[in-house]
């Protein structure tokens, strides 16, 4: 190995390297040989991303290919089934909400058919009497203006994750619900008033009920 110098910087102010550093020849290349190492073992470290601060934590990695586990409702999901549960949790409490108005709607008509329209106007003076009854229950729940399943279906759809074909089928037999039901309260007016038969008004109720049935169907089929 040829002989290093070991005087530079003896310009104006310099002074010999190894007189600074109070060191020889040997010892000063120890010194850069350990340095160079400190320098390299830096640079693997870095690379190696040992000084990241904030390091990233892709989550459980799923079968699909995801880090995700609230975004695969593929098969052996929890996630997935927890949703499409609650999803049909919320759409049977619409159903049994409709079901519970057609209900309280007839337990208030019952079999009350007053003989023509001026019977029924004298009865209706009286608030206990079932056509007063039935007059405030149009008002208030109003059954005919009930359009809560909406509300219903865009939670499920939160829930689940999504719309999939059977919630928006859903969605359109709650509708002819909701106009069912509107037509049987319509139905039982008349019906008070004298000028529709108990047969239509239970043929009324009976296509209600069929449409809640169809709506129980399509929460089946989502959580298939």
């Amino acid at each position: 190995m040829p002989k290093i110098d070991w005087t530079p910087g003896l310009g104006r102010r310099g002074r010999p390297l190894r007189r600074v550093l109070g060191m020889g020849q040997r010892q000063g290349l120890i010194v850069l040989s350990g340095l160079a190492a400190v320098m390299v073992l830096l640079a693997v470290v870095t690379m190696l991303g040992g000084f990241d601060d904030d390091p990233k934590d892709p989550g459980p990695a799923l079968a699909g290919g995801g880090t995700d586990p609230n975004t695969d409702a593929s098969a052996g999901g929890a996630a997935g089934l927890k949703g499409s549960a609650k999803a049909a949790e919320l759409l049977r409490e619409s159903i049994q909400h409709y079901a519970d108005l057609l209900a309280a709607g007839q337990k208030i008509v019952g079999t009350t058919r007053y003989a023509d329209i001026a019977a029924y106007d004298k009865a209706y003076t009286d608030p206990k009497s079932p056509a007063a009854a039935f007059a405030k229950f149009r008002m208030a729940p109003n059954p005919q203006g009930d359009s809560s399943y909406l509300n219903a279906a865009a939670r499920a759809a939160a829930a689940y994750g999504g719309r999939p074909k059977a919630l928006n089928q859903w969605s359109n037999d709650m509708t002819a619900v909701r106009g069912d039901l509107g037509d049987w309260v319509a139905a039982a007016a008349r019906y008070q008033q004298g000028s529709l038969g108990q047969a239509d008004l239970d043929a009324a109720a009976a296509k209600v009920n069929q449409d809640l049935d169809t709506a129980r169907n399509d929460i089946a089929a989502l959580t298939r």
